[in-house]
């Protein structure tokens, strides 16, 4: 493949794509492995049906002749093309080269071989809403009562940018390693939180399309772990290019489906999405369950594959993280399934049956993981089947993170461990203010996002450490929930004491910019910026007791509450209301 990028398409061969794109080695027979010529195969017939339906009014067509792998453009006949719409290699009149930029994107990387492209993908409209003004990258403005919190969150967004890339062959994207040379399928779905904030969704929508796609039988159903710049897989801890963590599939998807509420995408359930949602709830648990015992788990034939996102000695045969990934996975499913279908339909009842499912793999990490002598939950399983008794800091956090645990006691527990042990690991420790925030512990949260946000922290110079303190800020601190498919934003303060107020403004929600300001925990005004009307969910945390708390908007009692247990049963009332573009409304809390 360099060899084709640097003038020597004669170089590229069916042996070194299948060895570049498909990770076989380098020695492997094509005439024993077809897997480069039915990729091709697929890809052809993928783009005659797209240049003879939707692709019908291109003044060009991309071909890739059989018997190789070069793509060409064929200028239609009877159609003039003008020369700024030609490839920048490409000669008027002969049949035409792909650009540097478009062999990668099409032909170098696993999608090249599984779509049509990124340049003949069109944006599918948003669900529930009308495209509107979308707000400029880093264009995210806070203001508030603590200036320590304004600094860091403005040096957390430039820092946060200064990682975000586009032109590269692998399209736009963010990093997420030191060198700013790849991304990684963890890191992409904690920092896609804080990236829709900062408007990067068509940066996600990308890497997350390159994950989904990178999913095949050949890899036992894995993504891959880490994608280059150039669109290439990159190593697992620098070991082998087939490694990977069982928890990211499940992650990832989980991902999609924030995304997809937050943006209203309709590209998050087309065929490449779709296909991956389905092989990761299916033949990868089978897969990855060989004995059918019910738990995912490591293979001696695929050593560089980890059952945890754990990464240190010992080597667990399953992690308590995977089967807490494996639940909200599941529940994620069900979540899209149940967008796709009204009530009745098909995706209704597979939404129905991976919710039971979900619900039957969280019970049984809540009664076989839980480690009563250590009030809290195993870290993983030993090859042998033992326990592993020591505490794993990260292995506390993510089972939190995927909201595994059963409410009440198990939950305090783990959250109380958690805040007594700071993990010695940067990707663990991000996730720390998130999650604190999302169980109202929230000075123990405002403190740990403060922390991440210091330039003595030890993950400082990592790229999750901003995006995750933006993504704390935008959906803990400030409560900011979108449902991009019911065109309903809901707000739900989590302000410590050592806070009196905030305000976010310029945050992108689907065709809207909207802003949002908490006073304590009692009052918010709630700003549409631009973009279409949208219906307001303006919710507030009330103590258990307060059974006659109430919700005045401008001025006027809501005429309907809702009283409702977020993670660990805290109490929030809720009401609605419709805010048209460019009205702020202000709702108060009376209790």
């Amino acid at each position: 493949m360099d060899r084709k990028l640097a003038g020597a398409p004669e170089e590229v061969t069916e042996v070194l794509i299948g060895h570049r794109v498909f990770g076989r080695p380098a020695s492997y027979n094509p005439g024993d492995d077809s897997i480069v010529r039915t990729e091709a195969r697929t890809l052809r017939q993928r783009l005659e049906r797209y240049f003879a339906g939707d692709g019908a009014a291109e003044s060009f067509v991309l071909e890739i002749p059989r018997g190789g792998y070069l793509p060409v453009f064929r200028p239609r006949p009877n159609l003039a093309v003008a020369s700024s719409q030609l490839p920048a290699e490409s000669n008027a009149g002969e049949r035409h080269s792909i650009t540097r930029r478009q062999w990668v994107a099409l032909g170098a990387s696993a999608l090249g071989l599984t779509s049509i492209g990124v340049w003949a993908r069109r944006r599918i409209p948003l669900i529930g809403t009308v495209a509107g003004p979308a707000a400029a990258p880093a264009s995210l403005r806070l203001e508030s009562s603590d200036p320590r919190l304004n600094a860091a969150f403005q040096n957390a967004k430039e820092r946060a940018m200064a990682c975000v890339f586009t032109g590269d062959p692998v399209g736009d994207w963010y990093a997420s390693s030191k060198d700013n040379l790849c991304f990684c399928a963890r890191d992409t779905a904690h920092e896609s939180t804080g990236a829709a904030l900062l408007g990067l969704n068509r940066h996600t929508l990308n890497m997350l399309r390159r994950f989904a796609a990178s999913v095949t039988p050949e890899r036992d159903w894995c993504a891959y772990w880490k994608i280059t710049k150039d669109g290439f897989p990159s190593t697992f801890n620098n070991e082998d290019v087939g490694g990977f963590a069982l928890p990211a599939n499940f992650d990832a998807m989980r991902a999609c489906l924030r995304q997809l509420l937050w943006t209203g995408e309709r590209q998050y359930l087309d065929p490449v999405f779709t296909k991956f949602y389905e092989h990761t709830v299916t033949q990868y648990v089978e897969i990855w369950d060989p004995d059918h015992s019910g738990l995912m788990h490591r293979r001696p034939d695929r050593p560089h594959v980890n059952a945890t996102y754990h990464q240190e000695q010992p080597h667990f045969y399953t992690g308590a993280d995977l089967v807490a990934a494996q639940y909200a996975g599941y529940a994620a499913y069900a979540a899209i399934q149940e967008i796709k279908g009204g009530r009745g339909s098909l995706s209704q009842r597979m939404a129905d049956d991976y919710r039971r499912q979900a619900a039957q793999v969280r019970k049984r990490f809540n009664t076989e993981w839980w480690n009563a002598a250590g009030n809290r939950f195993w870290a993983g399983m030993l090859p042998d089947h033992s326990w592993y008794d020591a505490y794993v800091a990260d292995s506390n956090v993510y089972p939190l993170y995927f909201a595994a645990p059963d409410d009440g006691a198990k939950t305090e527990s783990m959250l109380d461990i958690m805040e007594q042990n700071q993990p010695g690991v940067v990707g663990a420790f991000t996730y720390y203010p998130e999650v604190l925030f999302r169980f109202g512990r929230n000075d123990a949260a405002y403190r740990y996002l403060m922390q991440i946000c210091d330039p003595k922290f030890f993950g400082y110079g990592t790229s999750e450490a901003p995006f995750a303190a933006i993504g704390a800020v935008g959906t803990g601190l400030v409560g900011i929930r979108a449902d991009a498919t019911q065109s309903t934003v809901e707000t739900l303060p989590r302000l410590p004491k050592a806070l009196e107020w905030v305000r976010l403004t310029q945050v992108p929600m689907a065709g809207n910019q909207i802003a949002v300001e908490h006073r304590n925990n009692g009052e918010t005004r709630f700003t549409n910026q631009s973009g279409p009307a949208l219906t307001w969910k303006v919710s507030f945390p009330v103590p258990a007791s307060q059974a006659s708390a109430g919700i005045f908007i401008d001025g006027a009692a809501a005429a309907k509450l809702s009283f409702e247990h977020r993670a660990n049963r805290q109490p929030v009332i809720s009401a609605t209301a419709p805010v048209r573009p460019g009205q702020s409304r202000v709702a108060k809390l009376v209790v």
